[in-house]
């Protein structure tokens, strides 16, 4: 039994061991199973996740291309609208450039439209003036010397009727410019003079030696030497009186200072062309000196050498002139004249500073007195316009210092009671309720008898007639014009009755200018057709009442005579051909003129160009150019420059 069991014992352990084989190798076959089912469901989840991170990447990338597509599309969208803004920029541009062209191509036509227009115009108003021309060198041909006379002065009667709308527009600016400066000149001599007497009291000298031209009455229109006498207590007239008066202290201290500085650089001037420049201010400034010197309300022998000396330094400015103009250069003498000139103007110029001073804040009957008068004019003809030594011709030559009064040489003389009955003949129409003879002014070229006038309707006159020959030379009166009831025509024929009754003849009217209400007519003597200009009368007459209110004929006086006139060698038909082809001509005429201290003939061409008219003065012997101005507008009427 024993075997049996040790029998079976080993068959069981084969057998357990054959199971334990079989279970071992089924466990290993598990395991291994069970790994590789690990391993199988391992790489599963790895696979899964691979897959899910794959279909994440996936995603992803679907996102990021479908990122990168927005951003295409969005960018491809910006460029889109970029080339859009682009094209139409392009396009503006293109229809303002077509814009610009059309309007250059329409600007174009429309300026060569004008352009044409103006040209058919200019050619039109060619023919027509060519026309009048013609008509008018076909009338002037048939016309007498009397109805030239008339449509001369008709003619520049109605351009001074054109302008005067112009001048009244000027008129109120000037005159308002002019109250500003002689307000700001007051106050700075009135400074000046508050220095001066807080330093110490002056003691009177050299500086106000022209404070004695003060003298009785005024002369508004005389040109020459101008004399006033007599006193009457007249409120309005005493007014107008010191208003002129400081009005020309004033003026004539501006152009001192003026004329002085130009002095002044001309004695270190260098070069032709710079030295005529400064010599045509001198000469302009001078003139205008001498004019101012004319409305002074003095007596003339009192002002005799003032006057006197401004008048040569216009005459020697224009002979150097003259002379620089032909290349030629200016001698050692001409220059000692001019510093000569300088040095005189200078001591003037602080005299007339020094009245300006004392007129201030006075009235009239203060400047108006007569202490001192004597001694300070003395002064002045010795000490301050005195000619230079060293200069013995030219325009300050002493043999040119004194002169004769031609027209009245040889006649005989007349007292107060001649003098006094001529002027009741003169001013019969005047309705005179008072009129006398209250005194005599002694000249060096002549003595004058001064009259009072009053009319009925209360205006006053000042007249003066010659001793010699009992001639009218001055005559003014105080009241004013308010309204133009006459024109120019209607003031010559007044004016010509007026000289005719005072003996004066053959005299044309040469020079109108209406200021506001007054008319200005220059008188010249003619003879034999030909204008002596030396032989000037100046009248004025009121428009408002239709009367001669003014009257100076220093000139006409002092130069007239029967004159030699010689024969032209250049003919009037080549003057006016060369003048027709440079203006258009108004008239051209023989005249008598000063040329450098001569009288010289020539023909006076007027004309206009550009619209300004001018006067030019061609030697009727050698066809040169001797003298050219040009007419310009001025808050008194025309003026030549």
């Amino acid at each position: 039994m024993k075997e049996e069991k040790n029998i079976s014992s080993g068959a069981e352990k084969v057998e357990n061991i054959a199971k334990e084989k079989r279970s071992g190798t089924a466990e290993k076959h598990a395991r291994t199973a069970r790994m590789q089912a690990e391993a199988a469901g391992g790489g599963a989840r790895k696979a899964a996740a691979r897959k899910v991170k794959a279909a994440e990447e996936n995603v992803h990338a679907a996102k990021e291309r479908e990122s990168e597509a927005d951003k295409k599309a969005r960018l491809q969208k910006l460029k889109i609208e970029r080339e859009n803004m682009r094209a139409e920029k392009r396009l503006a541009a293109a229809k303002l450039k077509a814009e610009k062209k059309e309007n250059r191509e329409a600007a174009r036509l429309e300026a060569k439209k004008e352009k044409e227009k103006r040209a058919a115009e200019m050619k039109e108003a060619e023919r027509i003036r060519r026309e009048e021309r013609a008509a008018r060198r076909e009338k002037i041909k048939n016309e007498t010397a009397e109805q030239r006379e008339r449509r001369i002065a008709r003619e520049k009667a109605q351009k001074a009727r054109a302008r005067r709308d112009e001048q009244e527009k000027k008129r109120a600016a000037a005159m308002e410019k002019r109250e500003q400066r002689e307000e700001e000149r007051r106050a700075r001599h009135a400074r000046r003079e508050e220095k001066k007497q807080n330093r110490h009291d002056r003691t009177p000298g050299f500086g106000g030696w022209l404070a004695s031209v003060i003298s009785l009455g005024v002369a508004v229109l005389a040109l020459g030497a101008i004399v006033t006498v007599g006193y009457f207590d007249l409120t309005e007239a005493k007014a107008g009186l010191y208003n002129s008066y400081q009005s020309s202290v004033y003026q004539l201290s501006e152009l001192m200072d003026n004329l002085d500085t130009n002095l002044s650089k001309a004695r270190v001037a260098t070069g032709n062309y710079e030295m005529q420049k400064i010599l045509t201010d001198v000469l302009v400034e001078s003139e205008l000196a001498e004019a101012c010197l004319q409305s002074f309300p003095v007596d003339a022998h009192d002002t005799e050498n003032l006057t006197s000396y401004v008048n040569r330094v216009a005459d020697y400015s224009k002979k150097l002139l003259n002379k620089l103009a032909m290349g030629q250069e200016l001698t050692e003498e001409e220059e000692a004249v001019i510093e000569y000139m300088y040095e005189t103007t200078d001591k003037i110029k602080y005299a007339v500073d020094e009245l300006v001073r004392e007129s201030n804040g006075k009235n009239l009957d203060a400047i108006l007195k007569k202490g001192g008068f004597t001694e300070k004019m003395t002064e002045l003809e010795h000490n301050v316009i005195e000619t230079p030594k060293m200069i013995y011709d030219g325009p300050f030559a002493a043999s040119e210092q004194v002169r004769s009064c031609k027209a009245i040489e040889g006649l005989d003389k007349i007292g107060e009671a001649e003098a006094e009955e001529l002027a009741r003949e003169m001013f019969a129409d005047y309705e005179i309720s008072d009129l006398k003879v209250t005194g005599k002014t002694e000249r060096k070229e002549f003595s004058v008898y001064n009259v009072m006038i009053g009319t009925e309707k209360g205006d006053k006159y000042l007249a003066q007639i010659t001793e010699q020959g009992g001639k009218l030379i001055l005559f003014d009166g105080y009241k004013g014009c308010s309204t133009a009831n006459y024109d120019a025509d209607a003031c010559i024929r007044i004016a010509e009755n007026f000289l005719e009754k005072l003996g004066y003849s053959h005299l044309e009217a040469v020079w109108v200018s209406e200021g506001g209400v007054q008319c200005d007519i220059n008188f010249a003597y003619v003879q034999g057709g030909v204008v002596c200009y030396s032989d000037l009368v100046k009248v004025k007459v009121c428009e408002e009442r239709g009367i001669v209110t003014g009257l100076e004929a220093n000139a006409y006086l002092m130069n007239h005579t029967k004159r030699s006139i010689p024969e032209p060698s250049v003919s009037q038909s080549k003057i006016e051909r060369a003048a027709a082809r440079r203006m258009d001509l108004n008239g051209v005429r023989l005249a008598m003129i000063p040329v450098e201290g001569k009288e010289t003939l020539a023909y006076e061409i007027n004309g206009t160009h550009g619209g300004s008219e001018y006067y030019a003065y061609v030697d009727a012997k050698t066809g040169r150019m001797v003298e050219l101005f040009t007419v310009v507008d001025s808050s008194s009427g025309r003026a030549l420059m």
